[in-house]
């Protein structure tokens, strides 16, 4: 088995999170399997002499290696499955609709998905607060980035100058277009998901998220709140939790995601949940990235009620090269 990690530090994804925590999954990795090897992938040549040992499963902490040198970015799910080595986690062309918010949200709203409104935007697009394509406010943010990137106490303009300037500001930052949505008011959520396809059993485990008022008296998850990591977590009830889960189950399903991943859903001024976006490489940072939180939260008390231990992070590491190896196998039996 073979861990590829890349050096994220100042990437606008990161995937697991910085090498210390890829380490950190391998280690894990290291106390159920017998022979493990850790990549720290810097370019094409060292993908190459993972192919040379062929492997029976590499595990993706990141999604590509980006552009460097002049070479192409390299998508490492499609690069192993040319070479026919099974990998962790979802597939290239699904990995597209983390990377693209826009694409996932457009596919989910066509199969009866809720989500937030939204339209693409690029400086100058508009004149003036009529010829926006939804009323303010209005939510805004990268069209690619994760763990709150872009995201701060100016990304909701409730007027025209405030839209003007925060559409600047990223177009600057990320060179691409930008999404806008609707503002949501409601509650927050992040949805842990481990994906049985082998058994055709799922676990979803969602969390509350609670983050501090900024300095506008707004709730607003963005890169500097998750630095901190003083968001508070906590279990969702009944009935929230049963449609917080229909709706993360059918998302995760339409999406074509594999193993694992971490979907995140607000609240209308109704109370209904709306899709966010997916993370299909999410963060592994014990302490503070969500998803291994969520999946440790959300067994918590059933296993003390059961006499059982508790998960740990090393649990949740086994368990997602468990499932991608019971996927392997049951494609390969076919």
């Amino acid at each position: 088995m073979a861990v590829v990690a890349t050096n994220t530090e100042g990437n606008k994804e990161t995937g697991f999170g910085s090498i210390d925590t890829c380490k950190a999954f391998y280690e894990a990795l290291m106390e159920s399997y017998q022979r493990v090897t850790f990549h720290e992938v810097a370019t094409r040549a060292s993908l190459d002499l993972i192919v040379r040992e062929r492997p029976d499963l590499v595990v993706l902490c990141s999604k590509y290696l980006p552009e460097t040198g002049g070479h192409p970015k390299i998508w490492f799910s499609e690069y192993f499955a040319a070479h026919d080595i099974a990998f962790t986690g979802s597939d290239r062309e699904t990995l597209e609709f983390d990377s693209n918010k826009s694409k996932a949200k457009t596919v989910l709203l066509n199969n009866g998905i809720a989500t937030a409104k939204f339209f693409l935007a690029h400086p100058d697009q508009f004149q003036s607060e009529d010829q926006l394509p939804l009323p303010l406010p209005l939510f805004i943010k990268p069209l690619d980035a994760a763990n709150g990137n872009g995201i701060d106490e100016n990304s909701i303009a409730r007027d025209f100058e405030s839209y003007r300037q925060k559409i600047a500001e990223l177009f600057l930052a990320f060179g691409a277009k930008i999404l806008v949505e609707e503002l949501l008011p409601g509650r927050e959520f992040t949805v842990a998901v481990l994906d049985n396809r082998n058994e055709a059993t799922r676990m979803v485990m969602p969390l509350e998220i609670i983050p501090p008022e900024n300095c506008k008296g707004d709730r607003t998850l963005g890169c500097d709140a998750k630095k901190k990591n003083d968001e508070v977590l906590q279990l969702v009830e009944e009935p929230l939790v049963s449609e917080i889960k229909q709706l993360v189950g059918k998302a995760f399903s339409i999406l074509g995601a594999q193993d694992f991943g971490r979907i995140d859903v607000k609240l209308d001024a109704l109370g209904q949940p709306h899709f966010i976006e997916a993370n299909l490489v999410p963060g592994m940072t014990p302490d503070s990235s969500y998803f291994p939180r969520a999946c440790i939260l959300n067994n918590t008390e059933s296993r003390i009620k059961n006499d059982m231990p508790t998960i740990t992070h090393s649990d949740i590491a086994r368990k997602i090269v468990e499932l991608a190896l019971n996927r392997a196998y049951l494609v390969s039996a076919v």
